[in-house]
């Protein structure tokens, strides 16, 4: 099929039935609908595209640099457009975690500003945050700038409504439940609406990433109210998946259904399938269930190495993982209360595994500030801190910092977690200091 421009190749989709020996569920049918296949690889190009088109004639006249805040696949679809319409493009964001997605921004030609990372993920209320830095940037500079704002422009999930949610209905009239990620939640929402449109008894489920794990667009329970299109009451159901969830679900739908899916795909599948095998028992006719396939297994190869190394040294001793940790083990995990820590203030090594913003603000005294994601990291490679010195792990609520103390703790560490974590230490009333950049 002959086609004119890389642009019309966005869109229509394949629907794709997996196997039912894949999934192993008896009354439902489950399809993926595969985004992956768009021209740029990902279920974002519709938005790039939706957000963009609008202005391309206008951006084509003043020679405006597009501007958005983004890390992944948006600044990656708007980049390529930016490129093929002979314009600039620019991503700020605050950490890139995924290396190759760096690397691709570069070779598409975007100008990339990292900004320090005070927060983990966008936060209207921190001036360092980068979505703030990007709107501050188009404002002062209209002339130079057209900010395409994928957090808060409403042509995101229109794209999804007015294309991908009409496209699934023209191939399978009757869907009972649509589940999407929430990154943006721009494509589940615009989908599930037109789904809901046209059956109101359509559910729509949702899946976020567990506290202290990292699945590339997926946000966690506490990052969604930054997100303008988030309402939970749109949401029959929110599952919580995990970073094992998200590999487990990839390696299922490469080697069952010959998938090139990423993360994002495995955390949804796996999380889903957890919960539609409850559904299944009790179904008695065929239920059909869609979800998306957002992007593609290659640009994410180090984050399955880093988590995974043994699916690339299989003759190789696997290595203790920070993750996969079973639930009575961490419950044996050590505690330590405020008070008693607080007696003890410069005698362990304290680590706070806080974002850099909320330790900037509040932390306890002769703490560090380690993010969980690199602390993981750092301790899955071996020995990194003195042996003979205590270790108190901290974070918000103790239930990460438990986590990491159990798995110190097995790795011969005399670890313990702070119980209740900042949150109950600052309602002791015990001692908090503040960054001098804060």
């Amino acid at each position: 099929m002959l086609y004119h421009a890389i642009t019309d190749l966005i869109g229509n989709t394949p629907l794709l039935e997996i196997d039912p020996q894949v999934h192993g569920l008896r009354h439902v049918r489950l399809y993926a609908k595969l985004e992956y296949a768009n021209a740029f690889g990902s279920v974002k190009d519709r938005i790039a595209m939706g957000m963009l088109a609008p202005h391309l004639a206008d951006l084509r006249a003043t020679g405006k640099t597009v501007l958005e805040a983004s890390s992944g696949n948006t600044g990656k679809a708007l980049a390529l457009l930016a490129a093929v319409n002979g314009l600039g493009f620019k991503a700020i964001t605050n950490r890139i975690k995924v290396n190759e997605m760096r690397m691709l921004l570069q070779l598409c030609g975007a100008e990339i500003e990292e900004l320090p990372g005070l927060s983990d993920c966008p936060d209207l209320s921190d001036p360092n945050s980068y979505t703030v830095a990007a709107a501050n940037l188009a404002a002062s500079h209209p002339d130079e700038y057209c900010y395409t704002d994928q957090y808060f422009n409403a042509a995101n999930w229109r794209s999804h409504y007015a294309t991908t949610g009409r496209e699934i209905t023209e191939d399978l009239p009757h869907t009972d439940l649509f589940i999407g990620a929430l990154g943006t939640c721009g494509s589940s929402y615009g989908i599930g609406q037109y789904l809901r449109e046209r059956d109101l008894a359509t559910q729509v489920w949702g899946v976020i990433a567990g506290p202290g794990h990292h699945i590339p667009g997926v946000r966690n329970a506490n990052e969604l109210w930054e997100v303008g299109f988030f309402d939970r009451s749109f949401y029959q159901q929110v599952l919580e998946a995990t970073t094992d969830d998200a590999i487990d679900g990839v390696l299922a739908l490469l080697r069952g259904c010959g998938m090139l899916c990423g993360p994002t795909t495995g955390a949804t599948y796996t999380a889903a399938l957890r919960q539609l095998r409850e559904l299944d028992a009790t179904c008695t006719q065929p239920y059909h269930v869609v979800f998306i396939a957002c992007d593609r297994v290659e640009g994410y190869l180090s984050y399955f190495k880093t988590h995974r190394p043994e699916l690339f040294q299989p003759a190789a001793t696997a290595r203790p993982r920070v993750h996969a940790l079973t639930a009575a083990a961490i419950a044996q995990a050590p505690e330590i209360g405020g008070a008693d820590l607080v007696t003890q203030l410069g005698e362990p090594l304290i680590i706070d595994m806080r974002g850099n913003f909320p330790y900037s603000i509040g932390h306890l005294p002769t703490s560090i500030n380690i993010l969980d994601e690199f602390l993981t990291r750092m301790v899955e490679e071996g020995r990194v801190f003195a042996p003979e010195r205590r270790i108190v792990l901290v974070c918000r609520l103790g239930d990460i910092s438990r986590r990491f103390a159990a798995f110190l703790c097995a790795q011969g560490y005399d670890a313990v977690s702070l119980r209740g974590g900042v949150t109950d230490w600052k309602a002791a009333g015990q001692p908090l200091e503040r960054s001098a950049h804060a």
